[in-house]
């Protein structure tokens, strides 16, 4: 069975309960230089394509310089992203619970990311709500589990529900919204709370599903 959760601390879980909303924060706000340990932060996020190069040409006061030749271990890549993409993104996680099981995706890493979550367990009704709510506010979206790929031999094609495979973990279910204006943003979802329930993520080990 899937189970859908948004994991962050205490204060936002509950505001996000309580008033029946889900929080888009820019994607751009989670593309860094470098990692962090809550997991948010990503340096390859908005990237759209990777080209996997053979070769490379330093030029030097007009001199050439063949990295490729010089270093016998030579690795180069292209990367290309968008610099000003006005999309703005939720990420929940994509529970998995077999019937009398703890959940098979849940990662301990994932209590870094906050120490409440809003589980999500009436996810079909959830997407009817969602999609209701983005299409009144006339916005384009797209959400689905993300695709995760090895960077260090992905050749070609990027998109927004791709991501490195180190956050594998994750198990990322992506909510994209554009056109926006880059600024973090409230989806009013009616309904929310006969749908989803607060529960520590330290207990993330006692759900468990019945037939009864």
């Amino acid at each position: 069975m899937l189970l859908l959760c948004k994991i962050q601390c205490e204060e936002f879980i509950n505001d996000m309960y309580n008033n029946e909303y889900l929080y888009f924060n820019w994607l751009g706000e989670f593309r860094s230089k470098d990692s962090d340990n809550s997991g948010r932060l990503d340096p390859r996020e908005l990237n759209t394509k990777t080209t996997q190069l053979k070769t490379l040409k330093l030029k030097v006061e007009g001199k050439d310089f063949l990295l490729h030749e010089i270093s016998k271990e030579f690795k180069g890549q292209f990367i290309e992203h968008l610099a000003d993409a006005k999309i703005n993104s939720c990420s929940l996680h994509l529970l998995e619970v077999e019937f009398g099981q703890i959940p098979t995706t849940f990662n301990h890493k994932l209590l870094n990311m906050g120490d409440k979550m809003l589980l999500i367990y009436d996810w079909q009704k959830f997407f009817e709500i969602l999609d209701k709510s983005i299409e009144e506010l006339g916005y384009q979206y797209s959400r689905k589990k993300l695709l995760y790929y090895d960077p260090t031999n992905h050749n070609g094609e990027l998109t927004l529900h791709h991501k490195d495979n180190k956050f594998k973990y994750q198990n990322e279910y992506r909510i994209l919204i554009a056109p926006t204006n880059q600024k973090a943003m409230m989806v009013y979802l009616p309904g929310l709370k006969s749908i989803s329930q607060v529960v520590d993520t330290n207990d993330y080990m006692k759900i468990s599903i019945k037939i009864e």
